[in-house]
Formats: structure tokens, C-alpha cells, sequence
């Protein structure tokens, strides 16, 4: 059985622009969305929103974990986080390797609530990070033109 991130639409489908999944939390400590849609280029776009904290955590590692699972390229887009936990940049580095392993392109953006920490952390070298969504297209664009390898 083939989950709802493999139904990707074809080139000619009018519902290229739509959501493919759309997921929501929300605890007493934290608010967390993923909607996954379809982008240019064939690369899909896992959008999450609200906070990564400790109540979040599993829920965004399990969808990581799914979007590479599927081997589709991805981008990862964070800019609506407003909180991400220092327990989450481990989880991004394991994804990382993980998904370089598995030849699946993919990169990450977001605002400073995932910049500063992983500029902190020293971990650029490790996460494929973009300051902007069109940066982490062309990246993931040139990792699909090489074999599937992301940067």
C-alpha cells in the first residue's frame, strides 16, 4: 500500500497546486502542522509549522522519516516554525545521513528559529540548509541531476 506522499499528481493534473497530506497536533505545551504538496520540478514540499519541542518531537521525526522513506526528492520547509528544540537537531542530522545513504536529494529552510541553532552547532556542513525556498529547490534540483545526491 502505497502512502499518500507516492501519489504524487502528474505534470497535466490540474491538482498540482494541492495539498497531498495535511496533518495537525496540538498539546497543551505545543502546536505542530505538516502539510505535504507537490512543487516544481517533481520535488515534494513538506511544510511544518507551529512548534518543535519536546511534546512534537516524535511526530516530527516520524515525518521526516516518511519523506525519505519514499525516496522522492524533498524540501523541508520550517519557515513556520516558531520554536524548534535543541532534541530536533539531532533527529535532522541522523534524517540527513540517513537520506544521503539512500541517495534521496532533499534540503531545508527556515528562519532563524533553525539557523542560529545549527549555526551554533557547527552542524551546516552536515544539513543541507538554504536561507529560501528557491535556494532549497535548485539545490535539491542539482542533487536530482547527479545522481540523487544532495548536497
Amino acid at each position: 500500500m502505497k502512502s499518500v506522499l507516492s501519489a504524487l499528481p502528474t505534470p497535466n493534473d490540474p491538482a498540482a497546486n494541492t495539498t497531498l497530506f495535511s496533518w495537525a497536533a496540538e498539546t497543551e505545551q505545543g502546536r505542530l502542522s505538516v502539510d505535504n504538496a507537490p512543487g516544481a520540478g517533481g520535488i515534494l514540499v513538506v511544510r511544518i509549522s507551529g512548534d518543535i519541542d519536546v511534546t512534537t518531537l516524535p511526530s516530527f521525526g516520524s515525518h521526516l522519516a516518511e519523506a525519505i522513506d519514499e525516496r522522492l526528492p524533498f524540501v523541508l520547509d520550517l519557515s513556520g516554525v516558531q520554536f524548534l528544540c535543541a532534541s530536533a537537531l539531532p533527529i535532522l542530522e541522523v534524517m540527513s545521513a540517513r537520506a544521503h545513504r539512500l541517495a534521496v536529494p532533499w534540503a531545508v529552510t527556515g528562519n532563524n528559529a533553525l539557523r542560529r541553532p545549527l549555526t551554533a552547532m557547527n552542524m551546516a556542513a552536515a544539513i543541507p540548509f538554504c536561507t529560501n525556498l528557491e535556494d532549497a529547490y535548485r539545490l535539491v534540483a542539482a542533487g536530482m541531476q547527479q545522481g540523487g545526491r544532495s548536497a
